[in-house]
């Protein structure tokens, strides 16, 4: 059976991978928020039922990836979005539209400051609530709660400060119950420091009360909302999986299905040399983490060895455990994939568009998807092997695939 060709959704963009949301449907409109190749911040507005596109630039700084907005959206509230300069000593910056579902007028800039320089922004809606986190000088996740929508904002905390001198990562989902954030997170890849963290750890957050808990075992380690216990450095957060001495790692995404699931990328440790690459899932079964690979990831799509760009993985917005996107490289062809774990244990693939020789990466998958468009990933045109700056690439868009919730 031939398979459907990409459905191109927006033209020289670019995106990394800590910030969310990024892609949300509400009705025949998916809202998008991606960086373009002059380091512009874009919002779009993709209608489904007729395939016209709104597109508006709202702010510019370099052209580093690592720059890419957040953009939330909810029925019946003005949309909010979120961007930050990579590791520049300024605040995190957002603004408000004007109008609901609308991207073509907005408020004026706002800056919110955190103690430090700032990057990347993860934004959480629970009940009304605002939550905002950011990664603060490198090894710091900081966080600050709005309960009306944005106008006022708590004082900043650190949710997070690991002891290492390299940067950390997170990766978060909200469940579907609306108040549960499940948070993965690692330590940057990279080895040339004194201190790295190259194993996964969690843990979870109830935004409603504050108390964050291990996932394993329900201990309370800390309250987000009181600021006891907090910051949290690695040694209190839930062993995932300890990295085996001769690889390193980098955590993608966390997962909303029922097990609680964080995808991650490792390879041989080494700053030199991006070498066997493979993509894993880490799962909280009967109590017990279970690691299990997926399949190789291929060759790096730019920029340095040590910092694992390969394809990327994505988990599907409510989707059932054991699924997942994926993009990846294998003699010379990109593909794009949805993965499944059957019941034995084993992953099996489906090709989602036929592989060519394009490069692809950083798959996402839709929040609240339909049939039409389940996930979107980058088709890139331009990626430097030594720089992040200057990246192009097209956004492409495939149906759900029709094994998704079997």
């Amino acid at each position: 059976m031939a398979l459907a060709g990409p459905r191109l959704l927006l033209e020289n963009v670019a995106w990394c991978w800590w910030t969310r949301p990024r892609a949300t449907r509400i009705g025949d409109k998916v809202f998008l928020a991606a960086l373009d190749h002059e380091g512009g911040m874009v919002a779009a507005r993709y209608d489904q039922s007729d395939g016209s596109l709104e597109r508006v630039r709202l702010a510019r700084f370099e052209d580093d990836d690592h720059n890419n907005p957040a953009l939330l959206v909810r029925d019946g509230r003005p949309a909010l979005w979120f961007y930050s300069r990579h590791d520049a000593e300024e605040g995190l910056r957002y603004r408000v539209s004007q109008k609901p579902l609308d991207i073509g007028s907005w408020d004026k800039e706002r800056i919110l400051t955190f103690g430090g320089s700032t990057t990347y922004a993860e934004v959480h809606e629970s009940r009304g609530e605002i939550h905002l986190f950011t990664r603060v000088d490198e090894t710091r996740w900081a966080w600050r709660r709005s309960n009306d929508w944005a106008e006022t904002w708590t004082e900043p905390s650190d949710f997070l400060a690991f002891d290492t001198d390299q940067q950390v990562y997170m990766a978060t989902a909200l469940m579907q119950d609306g108040t549960t954030l499940r948070v993965g997170v690692s330590g940057h890849p990279k080895d040339f420091e004194k201190k790295p963290v190259h194993d996964l750890y969690a843990c979870l957050v109830d935004l409603d009360t504050g108390v964050v808990s291990l996932p394993s075992s329900g201990r309370i380690i800390g309250n987000l909302r009181s600021g006891e216990g907090l910051p949290l450095d690695y040694r209190d957060l839930e062993l995932v999986s300890r990295t085996p001495i001769d690889r390193t790692i980098n955590v993608l995404d966390v997962s909303t299905a029922p097990e609680f699931e964080i995808g991650f990328v490792s390879k041989f440790r080494s700053d030199d040399e991006t070498r066997d690459a493979q993509y894993e899932v880490a799962a909280l079964r009967n109590g017990t983490w279970q690691v299990e690979p997926i399949t190789a990831a291929g060759r790096k799509f730019g920029y340095i060895h040590a910092g694992l760009y390969v394809g990327g993985l994505a988990f599907p917005d409510r989707g059932a455990s054991g699924q997942l996107y994926l993009t990846r490289e294998e003699a010379g062809l990109w593909h794009f994939e949805f993965w499944r774990r059957r019941d034995d244990g084993t992953w099996t693939a489906t090709a989602l568009i036929e592989p060519g020789r394009t490069r692809l990466a950083r798959p996402w998958a839709i929040e609240n998807p339909d049939p039409g468009l389940g996930a979107v990933a980058l088709r890139i045109k331009h990626y430097a092997d030594d720089s992040y700056f200057g990246s192009a690439a097209d956004l492409i868009g495939i149906p759900v695939p029709r094994e998704l919730n079997r």
